[in-house]
């Protein structure tokens, strides 16, 4: 993609299809520029590259280093590019060498940042143009300073006479405006001026303000309609014609004007004459007909004035909203990230950029922009002057992007501008270059053809889906597979009308896969919303098939974590008896205490003594040695820790790391909360539980970093699967959409926002008009969301569709219908040429040791007990190979112990004179190792084995260690619960102790 000749100044647009390697032509186009020797005014701090998300601009710093750290070392692959550079590998080695040197010693001028983060920059620069002090803070929710300065406002309007005024003048508009009575004005409120606020923010265009004409002229034309209405019943009654039943509306003429609800009329059919022709008497037909044609002119202007007042009166208090919001913003020295594009928008030009330039301390001369399909039209006005500065001074630009891949139009994101820039001369003064990757590196060919087949085809029998797919090139996506696939690639498309269908697909499809050689990390599910994913991940969970679900990473939804914040509050507040309940009857404890061997009955405690307080001090005395174990050194450090060693300690006590293993991440990401916590001068734990449950000022700091290489199926939003790539992908489809406010934008002069749905768009031509536009827009967003999803596979890729009846003639069935219950290609197998390495464990130093636990002795006897009973777990039936197996099963759980005696002890168990019987194959008998049984207080207990037979049922519990007394009642109490489930069979019970050999019968 590098000219031998390149000249200055030019642009290029390169239009990257996906998989067609656009990062990779960016990273060796950014490297060219940095070491070729024709490239002027190439210094690091002169090249910005830009890209939207933190994570694209760490994989692109990650592959510019590594590709000058190949050529550092002389990679043979890379001799063509020192070729380009006109440089032998030796020359472009030391080169490289130095660059390098100079990435490290000066990072900060290795820029290859978000557009936000550059942005902030030049706005930092001229923060005192802004009236705002240079050390401001950004804001990247607002959630928490807009509330805030919203009750302020409704302070204001309960105690200044002009704000309640307005509130009280606008309430009563809004309730004009509404079918039904709005009982929560100031929360109704609050959410339409958020949504006004985020229009705002992005547009560099003006809302249109409030206009009391608009309300004047509809106020006449109610009353014009009034006397129409009033007039038309009066000569259909006078006609004497016959009514016309189909129109309905007629009949509510008489309610709607007594209670003076013409808004009523806007949802209401209105097409049908209310009488019917007739021939005897046509003029009176005509004459009827003639003011119901006047009818439908006057409910047509009427519906055009409602959905341009609706939002006037919401505009009306966000214009006094906003001014208080922008005072305390000034006075807090705070900012929204949203602000920063906005304010900048009015304020850079092509004179004021050298200034923009002196400021910040750097002159960039080439621009890299990747992902330009997501640039929004704000970011575009700000970036333009600064790229029209570059280009007169003989710089360049170089943007990647697809418009088939804009799916961020709800962000602002205009794939328009990267269509202009392919049209048009945007920067008539430099050269225009574009260029296209052809050549797909990512998908097989099966389903670059179903993708190209769909999209070119498929969607040219749709007159709407067609001039969607015109928009953004969807239907010309032609790629070229990799010359190097052999394999052609499976895809499979399924209608599945429920969700217990769904779950047989799911695990159909995956057992499939593994028995092919893919392995859980090979899968990625996708759907369209963060509820779908939850449905799926339950289905995947109910399935007991391991998975990591992108879309629930923070921390602050995970259940674990409301526990310690729980903990926490206790331990602040010991009187809080609520918080120390929650704590006892969570996950945690009752893990801990499953572990442990305990029983204790925590449901009945909590019944017993709801009326006891302070609660802490009865578990104490009920449960002395619970306490100290797990609550008395937490209880007395508690204001002498910092929450760092408080949450660490706590951790330690309750065994967390052993007792949920598959949280450890979540805890390891409130540690790391705590120090940024701490971090900030704060140390108490109220201000820690405080800090937990408001709003961050960037919320990506709650989520969790889930491990690159843990063996489980990936599951995500489309949006999120946005840049990777999977094995095989799993595409989750259904017709279910978020309901809409009704909220449009139309552009002229100033923003106008309108009221417009369905009904509202069938009374007025122009209004169905907007409207058309708002559904073209949404379905271009739905399509190219389809095409994200569906080349994010490399080797399969599967489209399950749940779908009922009404749904058969909607999105995306409609489209898909063509292709239902189809294979295209084969289905591929995985060879496993290496290893597979397993991911390691991280180990956990606890600094205080329990007592009980500390003798060498008794660790290993523990130790060894467990391994017994999982080798046993796994056992179902005798057979021939029994000794294999057992030997098998030792060495998958790689323990360091000693293997022949740890064997002769199972082969003992199963054999034994009294147990053999229960280790044989019978008709009609069922076993289940580690059967979970519930109690009727909801507490949850594991059997070692249950054998079922056809009159009996037999509960088996093995011991290691030494006979204790309790033992005999734990295995009644299990004999009890299986005996609520078989009423109709005889429970008996085996208590084995496996070193001494010894049976008891219960």
């Amino acid at each position: 993609m590098i000219s031998d000749e390149i000249q200055f100044p030019h642009y290029t647009i390169l239009k990257a299809s996906a998989g067609s390697g656009k990062t990779h032509a960016l990273t060796e186009r950014y490297v060219y520029f940095l070491l070729s020797k024709k490239i002027p005014s190439n210094n690091l701090r002169n090249i910005l590259a830009i890209t939207f998300s933190n994570n694209a601009s760490y994989e692109m710093k990650s592959r510019i280093l590594e590709l000058l750290k190949c050529l550092y070392l002389k990679d043979e692959s890379l001799r063509s590019f020192c070729d380009n550079l006109c440089l032998s590998q030796d020359e472009a080695s030391e080169l490289a060498g130095k660059v390098i040197d100079e990435i490290l010693s000066n990072y900060s001028d290795f820029q290859v940042r978000t557009i936000d983060s550059f942005m902030t920059n030049v706005f930092k620069a001229s923060a005192l143009d802004f009236e705002f002090n240079p050390d401001f803070e950004i804001h990247m929710n607002n959630e928490s300073l807009m509330k805030y300065a919203y009750d302020l406002f409704l302070k204001d309007a309960g105690v200044q006479p002009d704000v309640t005024q307005l509130f009280e003048e606008m309430t009563e508009k809004i309730q004009d405006s509404v079918n039904s009575f709005v009982w929560d004005p100031a929360t109704e409120i609050y959410r339409k001026i958020k949504r006004i606020y985020e229009v705002l923010t992005k547009t560099d265009r003006e809302i249109a303000v409030f206009d009391e004409e608009l309300f004047e002229k509809k106020r006449r034309i109610e009353l014009e309609l009034c006397k129409l209405m009033q007039k038309i019943s009066e000569e259909v009654k006078r006609s004497g014609l016959e009514r016309n039943n189909q129109n309905k509306v007629f009949n509510e003429f008489p309610r709607i004007i007594k209670e003076k609800r013409l808004i009523e009329l806007i949802d209401r059919g209105i097409k049908t004459c209310p009488v019917k022709r007739n021939k005897k008497f046509q003029d009176r037909y005509e004459m009827i007909e003639s003011l119901w044609k006047d009818f439908q002119s006057l409910v047509s202007l009427y519906t055009e004035l409602y959905c341009q007042s609706y939002f006037m009166p919401y505009i009306k208090i966000f214009e006094n909203f906003y001014q208080r919001l922008q005072e305390i913003k000034k006075r807090e020295g705070k900012i929204f990230i949203e602000d920063i594009n906005k304010l900048l928008s009015g304020y850079l030009n092509e004179e004021y950029v050298p200034e923009v330039y002196f400021r910040i301390g750097e002159k960039v001369y080439h621009f890299f922009i990747d992902e330009f399909q997501d640039t929004s039209t704000l970011q575009w006005l700000n970036l333009k002057p600064l790229i029209e500065n570059s280009l007169s001074e003989k710089g360049s630009l170089f943007i990647v992007g697809d418009t088939k891949q804009a799916i961020y139009t709800f962000r602002g994101a205009d794939y328009k501008i990267m269509k202009q820039l392919e049209d048009k001369d945007v920067f008539p003064s430099a050269k225009k270059i574009v260029e296209k990757l052809n050549v797909n590196y990512r998908s097989r060919i099966s389903i670059i053809k179903f993708t190209e087949d769909f999209f070119k085809k498929t969607m040219a029998l749709d007159d709407k889906y067609k001039q969607a797919a015109n928009l953004t090139g969807l239907n010309d996506c032609e790629q070229i597979p990799h010359e190097e696939f052999t394999e052609n690639g499976y895809v499979e498309i399924k209608f599945l009308s429920d969700e217990d269908k769904l779950k047989d697909f799911l695990r159909d499809v995956i057992d499939d896969l593994m028995h092919r050689g893919y392995r859980l990390k090979d899968i990625t599910v996708l759907a369209s919303k963060n509820e779908q994913v939850e449905m799926l991940s339950f289905l995947l969970s109910e399935l007991g098939i391991p998975f990591l679900s992108y879309s629930s990473v923070d921390v602050k939804k995970r259940k674990v974590t409301s526990e310690i914040i729980y903990l926490l509050k206790f331990l602040d507040s010991p009187l809080d008896d609520f918080s120390f309940s929650v704590f006892i009857m969570g996950d945690i404890y009752r893990k801990l205490l499953e572990k442990s061997e305990i029983l204790v009955d925590i449901n009945d405690f909590l019944l017993r003594n709801r009326d006891v307080s302070p609660l802490y001090k009865v578990f104490e005395k009920e449960f002395p040695d619970l306490w100290k174990k797990h609550f008395e050194n937490l209880f007395k450090l508690t204001g002498y820790l910092p929450v760092y060693d408080l949450v660490s300690t706590a951790i330690s006590n309750f065994q967390i790391f052993e007792i949920i293993p598959e949280e450890e991440a979540t805890f390891l990401k409130i540690l790391e909360l705590v120090r940024f916590f701490e971090g900030r001068g704060l140390s108490s734990i109220k201000d820690f539980v405080d800090f937990f449950s408001e709003p961050a000022e960037d919320e990506t700091i709650w989520n969790i970093s889930l491990p690159a290489d843990t063996d489980a199926v990936k599951l995500m939003t489309i949006h999120k699967a946005k840049g990777l790539q999977s094995p095989v992908t799993v595409v989750f489809l259904e017709n279910k959409r978020n309901p809409s406010d009704g909220m449009v934008l139309y552009e002229s002069d100033r923003i106008q926002i309108l009221k417009i749905n369905e009904k509202v768009a069938e009374k007025s031509e122009e209004l169905r008009k907007i409207k058309n536009n708002e559904a073209l827009s949404d379905i271009v967003e739905l399509l190219n969301k389809l095409y994200v999803a569906f080349t994010r596979a490399e080797k399969e890729l599967y489209v399950v569709c749940r779908i009922n009846e009404k749904d058969e003639k909607n999105y995306p069935f409609n489209v898909l219908s063509g292709y239902l219950n189809k294979s295209i290609g084969e289905k591929t197998k995985k060879e496993i040429s290496e290893k597979q390495e397993k991911a390691k464990q991280l180990l956990h130093y606890k600094g205080k040791i329990d007592s009980s636990s500390f003798d060498l002795v008794h660790l290993k006897e523990k130790s060894r007990g467990e391994l017994i009973h999982k080798i046993l777990s796994k056992i179902e039936f005798i057979d021939e190979d029994l000794e294999d197996r057992v030997s098998s099963i030792i060495e998958e759980l790689s323990k360091d112990i000693d293997y022949e005696e740890i064997k002769e002890s199972v082969l003992k168990t199963v054999k034994n004179t009294h147990l053999a019987e229960y280790f044989v194959e019978k008709q009609e008998r069922k076993v289940f190792n580690e059967f979970e049984i519930c109690d009727a207080k909801g507490l949850l207990h594991r059997i070692d084995r249950l054998v079922i037979d056809r009159n009996t049922v037999t509960v088996i519990d093995y011991k290691t260690g030494r006979p204790s007394e309790l033992y005999p009642v734990q295995l009644k109490l299990y004999m009890d619960l299986v005996s609520n489930i078989f009423l109709d069979k005889k429970v008996k019970g085996i208590l084995y102790y496996i070193d001494s050999e010894e049976t008891v019968w219960i």
